[in-house]
This record gives C-alpha cells, structure tokens and sequence, in this order.
C-alpha cells in the first residue's frame, strides 16, 4: 500500500521517493523472500498535477525498467485509487516506457475500496482485514530500522560506466557518428549542412 503522507508537492523528491521504494522493497524481500507474486495499492488522494511536475523522466525510466526487468518478484495487479481525472496527463508519460502486459496489470478506481482485491490484504481504513495504515506504516520504519546498516552500506556499490558497451543513438544514425571510421559530426555542423529539396 503506497499513499502520499503530505499532499504538498513542494516537499515531494521524486529519485528519494524511487529509493525509498527500492530500499522498502529490499528489506521485504530479505524479510519474506519471493512470493507468488505482488498486489500493489496505490491511494491517489492528496495527488496533485503539482506532483506530476516533480517526477524526473530519467529516474522513472530507470524505475520502469528496473519493475519490468530486473525486479525479481512478479507483479499480480497494481491498483490505483481514488483515480484523480488528470491520470490520462501521466499515463502519456508512462505508457511509451511500459510493456502492454504490464499496463494490463493496471485497474483504476474512483473510490478507496478496490473490487477484486482481497480483503486479507486491504488496511483496515479501507475496509479490509489488514492493520491499518498507521499501524503498516510503524512496522515498515521497524524493519528499514533493521536493515539500517546494510541499506546505507548498499549505497556504496556503484557501476564502472567506463566498461558499459555504448548503445546506438539516434543522433548517431543521423550523422553516422556511431561508425568508428566515420568523422563524428555536431548538432550545429549537422543542421548547416542540411539540405531541404
């Protein structure tokens, strides 16, 4: 169960909220191990478009593709509640970066009691069997207490980019930069050079 704890989008940081969903994500994986598979809640209310201008497209990419590739667990359903009337503004965003059989996992609710979702696992404010969100929220801050120390140690991994294989641009095939042989050819050389017939 994902929900916004205050609604200012001044206050919101789009990469710390990814991390804290990544570092959230680590701790039950570690605690629970994999599953069948995930049902994700995700409460809309206090969301506004002044959120939507916080979200940086790159950490959603990685984010998106983290989900769809490397994300060990299978995602059953994602559930979006209390849907504002603006949520086609950021699906033009997400759609492009999302697989159709991920984006068929999606259902969108108007109100905050989801059909189809057992009630076993639906916090008690929104009518399930489940603690409530209080209560899922102390016990989420104990376990990230928990795991601490390897968190902040799991900071300390990063990549060599150096030793990344370089990926074909699309600017590259415009200019023929890509090819080794090829002399590489800027943005500005390439427009004065652009012959219209």
């Amino acid at each position: 169960m994902y929900s916004l704890r205050d609604p200012d989008p001044t206050k919101m940081v789009f990469n710390d909220a990814v991390k804290g969903f990544c570092m959230y994500n680590d701790c039950v994986l570690s605690e629970e191990g994999l599953r069948d598979g995930y049902v994700i809640l995700f409460d809309m209310k206090g969301v506004s478009i002044g959120h939507l201008a916080r979200v940086s497209l790159p950490a959603l990419r990685a984010f998106l593709l983290y989900i769809q590739e490397a994300h060990p667990c299978r995602l059953r359903s994602v559930h979006i509640l209390n849907t504002a009337s603006w949520i086609h503004h950021i699906m033009r965003i997400v759609v492009p970066m999302v697989k159709s059989d991920m984006l068929s996992l999606v259902k969108f609710h108007k109100g905050n009691v989801p059909d189809g979702v057992p009630q076993e696992i639906l916090p008690l404010d929104y009518g399930g069997e489940a603690p409530s969100v209080q209560e899922l929220d102390l016990e989420i801050k104990g376990m990230i207490d928990k795991y601490a120390v390897w968190l902040k140690e799991s900071e300390l991994f990063k990549t060599d980019e150096s030793k990344r294989i370089k990926k074909t641009s699309w600017w590259g095939l415009l200019t023929g930069s890509n090819n080794k042989d090829s002399q590489a050819m800027d943005e500005k050389t390439f427009l004065k050079n652009l012959q219209i017939d």
